[in-house]
């Protein structure tokens, strides 16, 4: 196995309790709803939502974190469960993991996702106008990197990407994502976890935590930066100042996105317990704040428009 795969996964086993054990007696999911024959549960989602009298409900889709090599939807329940019980309807996916399969699969399931989702619109009441598009970590990447293709046409036909079939999509909001993920990947880590990751993800042998010529995607086909036009939507973007793996990414896209005339906001999270992805802990008085920082946000896009 992997040593990369072998850590995530572990992470995910120990963490799961601490992350998920909230419960919220009025929210309901349906499971499973596979949204790629081709892949099963490979490319499920699941649903999570309030009984609500309002005419069209705000969806958040979310993109679970796991080093690009694990994780899974299940694994973010709490999370969803959460903004569920703040009035939205939380579709939390799964995507397609290396090193089964390589980039840019991941950033096509998530496409795929938002497509199949628009077919659900009728059944659960969303209004796809107040769509916001979420994640951590490798997944905050990935929904960065498939909002860039969204407003993109050039990256699509570069990465060989569906077409979204929405008009776009109202926010992006990540947490602790790397938004240039090869200044994660090759740098020096212990037992080379991040190098193995990146051989994984790219489908490459690299030996030292260096980019060769030989390396089989251009710079500005994996980092988000380059793709930033003044199309994007409205980004809500979170990031730890203690973060160990994707510290100091969050400047670059504030940079690139100021550049383009997007709106933003970005919020840096300082306190004594804050690290990579601690808003996951709903037992850390800092993580809670992070979250209530985040609900906030979508509060304001929630109160837009609907039968509230």
């Amino acid at each position: 196995m992997r040593r990369s795969v072998l850590f995530f996964g572990l992470s995910d086993v120990f963490n799961h309790p601490l992350r998920n054990y909230q419960r919220f007696p009025t929210v309901r999911c349906d499971r499973g709803l596979v949204y790629d024959e081709r892949y099963g549960n490979e490319t499920a989602l699941d649903v999570y939502y309030t009984d609500s009298d309002a005419d069209l409900r705000p969806v958040l889709v979310n993109v679970h974190g796991g080093g690009f090599v694990r994780g899974d939807k299940r694994f973010r329940s709490g999370f969803a469960r959460y903004f569920a019980a703040r009035g939205w309807v939380v579709v939390n996916i799964n995507y397609r993991l290396a090193p089964g399969t390589t980039y840019p699969a991941a950033i096509e399931d998530t496409i795929h996702a938002l497509n199949f989702i628009r077919t659900l619109a009728d059944r659960y009441r969303f209004d796809l106008d107040r769509l916001v598009l979420t994640g951590d970590s490798a997944g905050g990447y990935y929904a960065a990197i498939a909002t860039a293709a969204i407003y993109s046409s050039d990256l699509r036909a570069r990465l060989g990407l569906p077409a979204y079939q929405g008009n776009g999509i109202r926010a992006l909001m990540t947490f602790c994502a790397p938004f240039d993920m090869l200044k994660c990947f090759l740098v020096p880590s212990p037992l080379d976890v991040s190098l193995d990751v990146a051989n994984c993800v790219f489908g490459t042998r690299l030996k030292t935590p260096r980019k060769g010529d030989d390396f089989p995607f251009a710079d500005e086909d994996v980092s988000v930066l380059p793709n930033v036009n003044s199309d994007w939507c409205e980004c809500y973007l979170e990031a730890a100042e203690k973060d160990s793996f994707c510290g100091g990414q969050v400047e670059g896209m504030a940079d690139a996105l100021a550049a383009c005339g997007v709106k933003y906001t970005v919020k840096i999270a300082s306190g004594k317990h804050d690290r990579h992805c601690t808003h996951l802990f709903p037992f850390l008085k800092d993580s809670r704040a992070v979250m209530r920082d985040a609900a906030a946000f979508l509060e304001g896009i929630r109160a837009e428009g609907g039968k509230q």
